[in-house]
């Protein structure tokens, strides 16, 4: 956030302006006699703190009829330092209101009086007003980029959904271009900015951004919500995501665990609904007791199918080399891998893929890269994630593990 620039900068601009008398621009216009005593005792005032007694001096300025606009910039301007000093920002930002009305002064008095404007009306939740003045701002030539920020979240703030991605959205590309890490704030008003306008794709792909940088489970589990309301989203990668779900910590809930277990054990992952109610018995609590009657139900379940798994390894080579195809291969890999054998598993989940014959290869490939994760291979996870490319689901969790991989790193 922007820095409060210095109010005593401001104080010396108007005095050196109504001491010089005339402004370049406005030749033909002077600050007369009657003009600058008063301000000239105003400011001494101010400069004992005298605060009361210096904006009683304005009293006979505000009497005059026919001051022209260079004396109510320099008058105003003047006033807004004093009522700052005072510590009443409201009538400072009036003040300068009035005195950037005029559009009198030199453009860089005119920029910095804005500066202290929009900060003036965004601390006071202004917010339409300041981000009028920082597009005024703009538009006259300023540079400070802390202040297309402010302008962003005033229009946020203020509920002007569309102007602020106008604003936010090429800040963030910019800020990515040159290799810089964005804001939190400007990436999560963003996502909020587009969610608002039902933006879904543009929204989806800001909570992406944001779990790059940012990845708390809480945007994971509000990025994954969106992936599972695809209606593209096919049923048999359910499980893959409710895994990228369980590693990125967006499982919040007891009910999230039971589901993620019911998935594992109808496709014959035992190991998995296992570990899966293990850890969530951990970390959460039943939402009453009915719940609590089912998640250890499940829990004994998985147990007794994993017994029975374990009974039939020793046989397992055995199976698979009487195998046509290579989906045994990948299945009995990723079981093994969930069960904590997760080289030994990824090296089978390879044969299966070499030896052809797959249902859903590209499946196949995310849950090799999933098994050298587990094996804490993450190299070798990494390149097999980044096999997986185009348009499809799985190229899509792939591109969300590289996310996760890289925030991990």
């Amino acid at each position: 956030m922007t820095k409060n620039p210095s109010w005593l900068g401001l104080a010396l601009a108007a005095c050196l302006l109504f001491a010089n008398g005339v402004a370049p621009v406005y030749a033909q216009e002077t600050i007369r006699p009657e003009v600058i005593v008063p301000l000239q005792q105003a400011q001494e005032l101010n400069k004992q703190n005298k605060h009361v007694e210096a904006l009683a001096r304005f009293s006979a300025l505000d009497a005059l009829t026919t001051a022209n606009p260079l004396e109510v910039f320099t008058i105003e301007r003047l006033r807004a330092v004093v009522h700052m000093a005072a510590g009443d920002s409201a009538a400072a930002g009036k003040a300068l209101e009035k005195a950037l009305q005029t559009e009198r002064g030199a453009l860089v008095d005119r920029l910095a009086l804005m500066e202290h404007l929009v900060l003036i009306q965004y601390r006071a939740k202004n917010y339409p007003d300041a981000a009028h003045w920082a597009q005024r701002y703009f538009t006259l030539g300023g540079q400070r980029e802390q202040f297309r920020q402010l302008q962003g979240q005033a229009l946020y703030l203020s509920g002007q959904f569309q102007p602020a991605v106008d604003i936010l959205q090429p800040r963030l590309a910019a800020e990515l271009a040159a290799g810089r890490v964005p804001e939190e704030v400007d990436i999560r008003l963003l996502a909020s900015a587009l969610h608002q306008l039902k933006n879904m794709p543009a929204y989806v792909s800001t909570l992406e951004t944001l779990v790059r940088y940012y990845p708390k489970p809480q945007v994971w589990a509000e990025l994954l919500l969106r992936i599972t309301q695809r209606k593209d989203f096919p049923a048999y990668l359910d499980i893959d995501l409710r895994r990228l779900m369980q590693h990125t910590g967006a499982v919040m809930t007891m009910a999230d665990a039971i589901e993620h277990a019911q998935l594992a054990i109808s496709a014959g992952y035992p190991s998995e609904a296992r570990k899966v109610l293990e850890l969530a018995k951990l970390s959460t609590t039943a939402d009453g007791p009915e719940e609590g009657i089912k998640f250890n139900a499940l829990l004994a379940e998985a147990s007794r199918l994993k017994q029975e798994d374990d009974k039939l390894l020793p046989q397992l080579d055995a199976q698979l080399a009487k195998a046509k195809d290579g989906n045994p291969s990948v299945n009995m890999g990723l079981n093994l891998a969930l069960g904590g054998q997760a080289s030994r598993g990824a090296a089978l989940i390879a044969q299966g893929i070499e030896k052809g014959g797959l249902r859903q290869p590209q499946a196949a490939r995310l849950r090799l890269a999933y098994a050298h994760y587990l094996a804490e291979q993450k190299e070798q996870a990494r390149d097999v994630f980044q096999m997986l490319n185009g348009n499809t689901a799985e190229a899509l969790l792939a591109r969300l593990w590289l996310l996760h991989l890289q925030s991990k790193s």
